[in-house]
């Protein structure tokens, strides 16, 4: 096989720079990845390091295990230490399919220790800017794999169950398991938070089978719920009365309740706004922007009458840099976020279920807020893509999770058929305009 590769070196680019005029366009980190000709094909593909003595060494062994062919020893190595689209490209060219004989030994903890490398590796890489083909994963995933984790260990019971031993009957006992903890629990989003366990699953026992940790992954996504294919049972808007209550009880929590009532934001995102991303002066009366942790997408909410005098308020009296945060923390004065995001939306989901307590008002989260912002605005007879824009989302994901709604938007748009002015009346509006007006003597 003929093999001229070399290494080369990649600045981070930061994302969304063009959005954001006078932001720099690139990080000032860089990574490494391998160029070259591979048998007459063209590669550039990660190496997934940012330390140039790494990449060289990786360079050199790469040459080496593909000289040496498919037995070469060098194999296993590089497939711990190189990205998955990497290792893939060159170990396929030389035959390499990597051996069976661990899949017997390894067990459910095992596997949990390597996804754990795993996620951490993916975090880096969305840290240092890089693309969803190398892999990438949000600190929020994370947590929400973590708590799946947890509770499929509590099920089994037994972290040393071997993992070919994990066939499908053992994920149905599962379900049922998580199905009757939820129902004690009485939660509202059940269905949903189990199809989402179950893709969780599957993704780690995805990654078992790639690892050759175990033979076929129990889970088939093909006869499971997706996430969310349920919606209108998943969302969970304040009505008016609880609204009241809610606001009634506020007390040091009603800049914070506002903020999430009147942006929509998720709790993640609305922890980590600051100044900067408040913009007075545009359009009719403000805006919030703010580019999204979920899905990296600019969301653009128009400040309420409300909103505006009660951020205005807090702007005057403050009087804080443009860098800083606006959510506080009225126990001490602090941004939610400190430590980080995820721990300052998981303090900001505290005092939002504190603040449910104490106006009597079950299950109240920043997700809540979320659920009524788009439902209200709906109702409002605002459309499905602004308010998708407004949230950063897609049009046919609101019109699933807020169906019930949806009619009401539609109907709206029916009555505007009938009364609105369209293409024609304007027309005939402007001809009108355009006569010259005679007077009757």
């Amino acid at each position: 096989m003929l093999v001229k590769i070399r290494h080369t070196q990649v600045k981070v680019r930061r994302p969304n720079s063009h959005k954001f005029q006078g932001e720099a366009k690139f990080t000032g980190s860089v990574f490494f990845k391998v160029v070259g000709m591979v048998d007459g094909t063209f590669v550039r593909l990660s190496l997934g390091t940012e330390d140039k003595s790494v990449a060289v060494r990786r360079i050199a062994k790469l040459e080496k295990a593909c000289a040496e062919g498919s037995s070469s020893s060098l194999w296993p190595e590089l497939e711990q230490s190189l990205p998955v689209k990497t290792f893939r490209f060159f170990a396929s060219r030389v035959g390499y399919v990597g051996h069976t004989s661990v899949r017997a030994k390894s067990t459910w903890a095992d596997l949990c220790a390597a996804f754990e490398v795993e996620m951490q590796r993916l975090i880096e890489n969305k840290a240092r800017g890089a693309s969803a083909e190398e892999g990438v994963m949000a600190e929020g995933t994370r947590i929400r794999y973590g708590q799946t984790i947890r509770q499929f260990t509590a099920f089994l019971e037994n972290q040393s169950v071997f993992l070919n031993d994990l066939h499908k009957p053992i994920i149905e006992m599962f379900k049922v398991d998580r199905l009757k903890k939820i129902a004690k629990l009485a939660q509202s989003r059940g269905g949903s938070s189990i199809a989402l366990d179950i893709a969780i699953l599957h993704r780690i026992f995805a990654f078992a089978v790639e690892k050759q940790m175990m033979a076929a992954n129990p889970i088939s996504l093909k006869h499971e719920s997706k996430p969310g294919k349920n919606p209108k049972n998943g969302a969970r808007p304040f009505t008016a009365a609880e609204l009241a209550k809610l606001r009634k009880e506020a007390g040091d929590d009603l800049f914070n309740f506002l903020f999430l009532r009147w942006t929509g934001l998720r709790g993640s995102d609305a922890v980590s706004v600051r100044w900067q991303d408040i913009h007075f002066d545009r359009g009719a009366n403000g805006e919030v922007e703010k580019v999204t942790q979920k899905r990296g997408k600019l969301a653009i909410v128009p400040l309420s009458t409300e909103l505006r005098e009660q951020l205005e308020d807090v702007f005057a009296a403050r009087k804080p840099r443009l860098d800083d945060q606006v959510l506080l923390n009225p126990d001490n004065g602090r941004p939610f976020a400190v430590l980080g995001v995820e721990g300052g939306r998981k303090r900001l989901y505290q005092r939002m279920k504190a603040l449910g307590e104490r106006a009597g008002v079950r299950r109240v989260t920043p997700h809540c807020f979320r659920d009524t912002f788009a439902c209200d605005m709906l109702a409002r007879e605002v459309g499905i893509f602004e308010v998708a824009k407004m949230l950063a989302d897609t049009a046919d994901t609101i019109e699933k999770h807020y169906a019930q709604f949806v009619p009401a938007a539609r109907d709206a748009v029916q009555v505007k058929m009938d009364s609105g002015i369209g293409i024609e009346e304007r027309a005939k509006l402007s001809a009108q305009r355009g006569r010259k007006v005679v007077a009757i003597s």
